[in-house]
């Protein structure tokens, strides 16, 4: 116990010390304003820090929280400690800091003296003491008191603070394997929350530095995610002002057939695109008719869409790619979003091209199909699929977009693997590949400018017609009463609750509550009702049956504070899901 009591007083000293060094390395960069990357990088490791200090809970309990993760797990509380002490030491000797480009300018007054802190190693046990944390960070304090009397410059060397940012980065990475599962998982879950507080014309220095931290980065887990950092930075620029036009193309690039169609309501469609990329090569392609393709400024829409659907994405957000737009208004009216499917389904197609050009072995089934068709899916995959999908909303929103059309549906996928369309023999069971779910169905996606001060509601003057929705029991039944209601992000959440709840049950909702309806608010009470039933529990496990429910329990509310952190939350909390 007195052990315990020792690293924890230890870590509540060091981590303001901490905090102290972080501002400190920022107000001398920052006076080199050339460094406007290097600054960026270190503000985002300082938030980094300030996340992971914050998965402790609020100031009042924080200590009582990080006590009892200590006793249960006394190593991993003592490695938290050595990696403060070491963060300390870097922003504290400041003798060392020379070699990262800190130069004194003006020293200390003579009465003054820098504490020297080079021999604290913290390799040991005895290193790690509570009679050595406090000498240590005794002489930090003493340091920290100084540095507001020593004026600080930086060398010529802009690599050497690089070199600093490359040792906040390996501290970061350190801490971040520390604490409880669920909290670590919300580090890891809410990388891509604060995105959207990054200005317009900083965004493009914030690429720019995640790109740096990639390639600087020594764990290819840190280094993938902050190039999928940099692609979502991306990708926000581009859904804040797509420029350009997509590539168009004519009816009669296609061919088209009835058997093609992927949803019953003809809402989509398989084709064969014809000479594309080159005279002689062929791709299949997923076409996804626009709603009232007349509306004004409905082609200019699509091809933004399109246009941003092109965009490089992280690997982790399964939305199909474009490749451009169908535009047939002046003959038939009709106005399609050219996708692109998985590089199995779209290429390699035999020559010559047999008859019907799209064998049955290409076509997708939505999630939809799949539950009216098939036996359930095992509960891992099940658990899987619910991951991604959570995952790929909450990247959507944390770019500021809105889907719309979230609905089992609108989950499509491709066959797996390698298929062979020469074969005479039809497959009885088509394999398809269920670690990758794509979210489709963005006829009606778009970016709102959201009003300052407020995270949640969207322009009203901006929301699409209500006829072009699909106004059923997956809209939230703020919707549904009142079609025209501004579309808020907290509406698409409601539906995704929809689509995990009947993955969970493994049948659709209208095959439960039928089709006639006395009030358009029996659909949500019968759907929250479902929700709440305890079976729920048994059938997939309380982590994902409260999931479901959070979700849900969006249908009685008309705002939501801070969306990405509700996204952020129930991610964190599926991937605790095993089966």
């Amino acid at each position: 116990m007195a052990e315990v009591l020792g690293i924890v007083t230890g870590v509540f000293q060091l981590i303001p010390l901490c905090s102290s060094g972080f501002i400190f390395i920022k107000d001398v960069v920052q006076a080199k304003q050339k460094l406007s990357e290097q600054l960026i990088r270190i503000q985002n490791h300082h938030d980094n820090f300030h996340s992971w200090h914050e998965i402790w809970g609020p100031s009042e309990t924080r200590e009582r929280k990080f006590k009892h993760y200590a006793q249960e797990r006394p190593l991993s509380a003592k490695a938290v400690l050595r990696q403060l002490a070491l963060y300390s030491r870097l922003f504290y000797d400041l003798k060392a800091l020379e070699r990262y480009g800190f130069k004194i300018d003006v020293g200390p007054p003579k009465n003054d003296h820098i504490q020297l802190v080079d021999d604290f190693h913290f390799e040991t046990n005895a290193d790690l003491s509570p009679h050595n944390i406090r000498r240590f960070e005794a002489k930090c304090n003493s340091n920290l008191a100084l540095i507001k009397k020593i004026k600080f410059v930086l060398g010529k060397r802009d690599k050497d603070v690089d070199e600093l940012i490359i040792r906040l980065q390996e501290y970061n990475e350190v801490l971040w394997r520390y604490g409880p599962p669920l909290e670590v998982a919300r580090l890891d879950k809410g990388i891509y929350d604060n995105i959207g507080q990054v200005v317009a014309d900083q965004l493009k220095l914030f690429l720019g530095a995640c790109a740096r931290e990639a390639e600087s980065a020594t764990d290819p887990r840190s280094a993938a995610k902050y190039r999928a950092l940099a692609k979502m930075a991306n990708f926000r620029s581009q859904v804040q002002e797509a420029s350009g036009h997509p590539q168009i193309f004519g009816a009669s690039s296609f061919r088209m057939a009835d058997n093609y169609n992927v949803d019953s309501r003809g809402m989509s469609t398989m084709a064969l695109l014809y000479d594309y990329p080159q005279k002689g090569d062929h791709r299949v392609v997923l076409i996804e008719w626009i709603q009232n393709p007349q509306l004004s400024g409905r082609k200019r829409d699509t091809e933004r869409l399109s246009l941003l659907l092109n965009v490089p994405k992280p690997d982790e957000m399964f939305v199909l790619d474009s490749y451009g737009i169908l535009d047939d208004l002046q003959r038939t009216k009709r106005l399609g979003l050219v996708l692109k499917p998985p590089v199995n389904v779209r290429a390699n197609l035999p020559q010559p091209l047999p008859p019907g050009a799209i064998s049955e072995r290409r076509m997708p089934i939505s999630l939809r199909q799949l539950m009216k068709t098939r036996d359930s899916l095992d509960l891992g995959a099940r658990f899987d699929i619910a991951k991604k999908l959570v995952d790929t909303v909450h990247m959507i929103h944390a770019v500021d977009w809105v889907h719309k059309n979230i609905r089992a549906s609108s989950v499509l996928f491709f066959p797996l693997g390698e298929i062979d369309d020469t074969s005479s023999n039809r497959p009885s069971y088509t394999v398809y590949d269920f670690s990758r779910p794509f979210i489709t169905g963005f006829s009606n996606a778009r970016s709102d400018d959201i009003p300052s001060g407020n995270d949640d509601f969207y322009d009203r003057s901006q929301t699409k017609e209500a006829h072009n929705l699909t106004l059923d029991y997956y809209q939230h039944p703020a919707k549904l009463n009142d079609p025209h209601v501004a579309y808020r992000r907290l509406f698409d959440l409601y539906s995704l609750g929809c689509v995990l709840l009947e993955l969970a049950l493994w049948t659709t909702v209208d095959k439960l509550i039928g089709r006639n309806h006395a009030s358009k608010e029996t659909p949500y009470k019968f759907i929250r009702a479902l929700s709440l039933e305890t079976r729920l529990d048994r059938m997939v496990g309380k982590i994902f049956a409260d999931v479901i429910r959070d979700c849900i329990a969006l249908g009685e509310k008309n705002a939501l504070d801070n969306p990405a952190r509700f996204g952020t939350d129930i991610a964190s909390r599926l991937a605790q899901c095993v089966a």
